[in-house]
This record gives structure tokens, sequence and C-alpha cells, in this order.
């Protein structure tokens, strides 16, 4: 019986040869060049600084695990040796004078920032071009739409993005991908745009769980000190509640059956398996989450699109942030009271079970005209700020990914990418994505 300690490799069959970086690196490009015109998933793209990195790389010590490895970054995270534009036509080609702290770190530990990755405008909700690589009519998800087509289609190993609402677990869903949405604040934020600072945290997208747990360590590391780990039980000692919400009716049959057959097979393989019905007045989580976003968003968002032009911000955006600004102090404060209810609902649940597990998204990616997809099963774990891990667990009617959330106590991501690698191991997990041929239409 494997327990939580048991994890592959992490970086296996991204670096070999003689020149490793320069290799996983001229790979990449070579998978972009053939496919990007399709997908669409770089918002800017240098090859030769790419490769420039790769074999200083190459040329220096191993720093750590992320040496030499190529990185996708969405474009709200600030990179001082390429433009970030934020998804929107007013800030096309602006060049930051420093790297995000995020960045700052992989650097440190020797990553190759191989480009900037599309995100919707300002991270809210116009949709880039970017399309899923499981069907080129069907959306990637958003607003992390880049990160996780460019890792999904092969074209970079390992990528970041960002949540506020559902922007890393449900496209990483939708393109059938690992995804980890860590602890808030244990990733640092300083140089990403801020668009609800009480929801905002980088989260990153890989082709194995392992690395997520890798891309963890790096990330949560400031060389003076680390925040303090919440160790979960081994695997077969892990009591498991499945979360039964009132909102699971905007799921698909076909998503429902997955979550109901991925909690059975758990059984013999953990402690406990149980379900965790969820209140009904916390239905009200999903417009609660909706109006405290716009409402920071109206004041952390309202001066980057006060430029030239404002004509070219679109007018979804617009009706967000008056959404926002006219938000009255009562409304303000019942979507407070039912984001404290959703917490302490949470906290108790936390009581009783090690994790929790749901869905990713409410079913396969949608098509493209019809938007990003719903994130209601994601904003639970944005709201309390408690890690999740999104595991790419089977197809939809229509042939196309369907993801699983699990989500763990504060601080407890390290265990909690170490129960998702063992579960993608152990529990049947179809994990395996890859696009193999041209997709269809």
């Amino acid at each position: 019986m494997s327990t939580v300690t048991d994890t592959a490799p992490p970086m296996a069959g991204i670096l070999a040869d003689e020149h490793p970086s320069v290799t996983a690196v001229e790979r990449c490009l070579e998978r972009i060049a053939q496919r990007d015109d399709v997908i669409g998933a770089w918002a800017h793209l240098d090859p030769a600084l790419a490769v420039d990195q790769s074999r200083a790389r190459d040329a220096e010590q191993r720093r750590s695990p992320l040496h030499g490895i190529p990185f996708g970054i969405k474009d709200i995270i600030e990179t001082s040796s390429q433009p970030t534009g934020y998804g929107s036509e007013l800030w096309t080609g602006w060049q930051p004078a420093q790297d995000a702290e995020v960045i700052r770190r992989l650097r440190r530990d020797g990553a190759v920032i191989l480009g900037k990755t599309t995100t919707t405008e300002f991270a809210t909700y116009r949709p880039t071009a970017t399309r899923n690589p499981h069907g080129l009519q069907r959306t990637p998800g958003g607003s992390s739409s880049g990160s996780a087509a460019a890792v999904a289609d092969g074209q970079v190993p390992l990528a970041l993005g960002t949540q506020t609402a559902g922007s890393v677990l449900r496209p990483g869903s939708f393109c059938g991908v690992f995804t980890l949405k860590p602890t808030y604040g244990r990733w640092p934020f300083d140089g990403v745009l801020p668009v609800a600072l009480t929801f905002d945290t980088v989260g990153a997208f890989a082709r194995h769980p392992a690395w997520l747990g890798v891309v963890d360590e790096s990330l949560a590391t400031n060389g003076v000190d680390t925040p303090p780990s919440t160790v979960l039980p081994a695997l077969r000692s892990l009591r498991v509640g499945v979360l039964r919400p009132p909102w699971a009716d905007r799921a698909t049959p076909a998503a429902l059956a997955l979550l109901d057959e991925f909690a059975e097979n758990l059984r013999g393989v953990v402690a406990d398996v149980r379900d965790v019905p969820v209140p009904d007045e916390l239905d009200a989580m999903d417009l609660a989450h909706t109006l405290i976003m716009a409402v920071e968003a109206s004041a952390s968002l309202t001066d980057r699109v006060a430029r030239p032009h404002v004509e070219r911000v679109s007018e979804q955006l617009h009706r967000f942030l008056h959404d926002g600004r006219t938000a009255t102090s009562s409304e303000i404060q019942a979507a407070r009271q039912v984001l404290r209810n959703v917490r302490t609902f949470v906290g108790h649940a936390f009581g009783e079970v090690d994790v929790l597990v749901t869905l990713a998204a409410p079913g396969e990616a949608p098509p493209i005209e019809s938007g990003t997809g719903d994130p209601v099963f994601n904003k639970l774990a944005s709201i309390v700020g408690c890690p999740a891990v999104g595991l790419p667990a089977g197809r939809g009617d229509e042939g196309l990914p369907l993801g699983i959330q699990v989500i763990a106590p504060h601080h407890a991501d390290q265990g909690l990418v170490r129960i998702a690698t063992c579960l993608t191991d152990r529990v049947g997990l179809a994990h395996r994505f890859e696009v193999h041929q041209e997709a269809q239409p």
C-alpha cells in the first residue's frame, strides 16, 4: 500500500541528454512552431532568449530540481525580460522594470522562462483566441487559458497561472492537465496583476502531479523561512469527504457519474469515504463571491483601464467594474457574511475528514463562443484559501477531459500533492491526455 510519501521522480522525462535544458527548450519551441498557429497559447515568445537562458543553465551547476526546466508564464505576471500585456490591447508591449517575486524565485532555482501565455482581459471574462487542444471549437477555460492549453498540448511541461474564482482548476480540468491552487498567500503575489486580493492566488499547471510539489517547494521558499506545513495522514489512513453541494445541478450527468465512480474507487484505498452535504444556504456562495470580486476589481483595475483608447476595453468588463462600484454597503456586508459562513462550514468539515473531493469543473469544456465556463465548483477553495489540486480523471460523453478536485487544509500543499500522485497511480485515473494528432473541430 502506498503512502502519501511515495512520489515518482519529479522531473523524469523533461531533462535528458548532454545539454538537457537546451534540448528541452528546443523541443518545446519545435512543438510550438508546429501547433501554436492552431492553439494560440502564447502572448509573447522570444525563441532566441529562451535558448540563451537554457545554454546558460546547462553551463552552470544545478541549483534545484527546476534547474533548466522551461515554464510558461501567464501574461498578468510581470517579467523584466519579456512584455506583460494583461490580456488587454491597452497594455500591449508594456515592459515591466522588474520580475514578479514568483519569477525571481523561479530564476533563483534555475528555471527557464520560455514565454508569456495568453490570459483573458485583465484576468476577468473576455475570452482569448486560445483553443482547447482536445477540441478546437472548445474553450480551454479561463482566465489562465494559454497556460492550460500550452501544457495540455505538450508545448511546455510547466506553467504558472492565477486563480481568483476558478482560473487554474477549471482550465486544467477542461484541458486534461494537473493543477495546484496553493494555500492563499503561500506563493508571493508581488508583481502580479491584482484583481481581487481577497482571493487572488498564483497557481501551476503540469503534466504530472509530482512536478507541482517541486514548484511549491520553490515558490513557497524565500530563503529565510517557509510556511509551516500541515501534515496529512498516510493514504491508507486518510478520511475523505465527498462534497454534495446545492450547485451540483449545474454539473453534467457524466461529470456527476465520474465523481461517484472516483469516490467508489477510493474505498479500500483510504480509511474512510463519506458524503459531506453542503447546507442549502451556501448556494449563495456563487453570487457573494462574484460581488466581492467585482467590488475589489473596481478598485484594483480602474487605474489600469483609465488609459487612452479606453473604448478598447470590453463592455463586459465595464459592466463588471460598474457593478462593483455601485454595490451598496448592505450588499457587501451580506456577501462577506456568506463568505464567512463558507469558511466556517469548511473548518467544521475538516474536523471530520482530512480532505474534501468535488468536481474541478461542471463538465467538459463548452463551445468557445459560449465563454470560458462556469467556475462554481472552484469558488469554495478560492473563498477559504485552502490548497486544491485538480486531477484529470476521465472523459465525458463527447470525449473531452473531465476533472476531479481535492481540497486540503491550509498549508497541507505538499501532502496534498503526494496524495494526488498516489491516487493518479492507484485509483485508475485516466490521466494521460496527450494530443497525439491534430485536434478535430
